[in-house]
């Protein structure tokens, strides 16, 4: 199994979030990633669905 690292910035961020709005804030966080990431593989699998 490969080790996925996690980019500095990102793990920054989620400090970030966390030390100001809490464990809310992250949950918070979550939920928009997770919204984010269906539209981005929506628009993924557009793309391919168009490529001949």
């Amino acid at each position: 199994m490969t080790e996925h690292t996690i980019d500095p910035a990102i793990v920054e961020a989620v400090q970030a979030v966390a030390n100001r709005f809490g464990a809310a804030g992250l949950e918070d966080l979550i939920a928009e990633a997770q919204r984010e990431l269906a539209e981005a593989r929506a628009a993924l699998e557009q793309l391919a669905s168009e490529t001949p």
